[in-house]
């Protein structure tokens, strides 16, 4: 399940957690449990065991929610939740204030 679908509920506001780690669910289905309890300040993808691929993945479904994508070249320093959550935050702090 998506965190934010688009086109519907456009005026939610999902926090920045939930959609990462719904991204990385939808991704890595099999990871869901150990999801729930996962150090926010580990990599992610080391810790699950998560290749290049799922990372892409994750990578291009958060810019899909954003709106925006995600350039490859900070994809090296979003590895925790923690860091990708702050990603969130900042892109989505940029949306409101451009209006979009």
């Amino acid at each position: 399940m998506s965190a934010v679908e688009p086109g519907r509920d456009a005026h939610r506001v999902v926090d920045p957690v939930t959609m990462v780690l719904s991204a990385i669910a939808d991704v890595a289905p099999e990871h869901v449990d150990e999801l729930a309890t996962i150090d926010h300040d580990v990599d992610v993808w080391l810790e699950l065991g998560l290749d290049s691929m799922d990372h892409l993945a994750v990578m291009e479904r958060l810019g899909h929610h954003l709106g925006a994508p995600i350039a490859e070249r900070n994809y090296p320093h979003l590895t925790t939740v923690r860091a990708l959550a702050d990603h969130v935050r900042t892109t989505t702090g940029a949306h409101a204030r451009d209006g979009g």
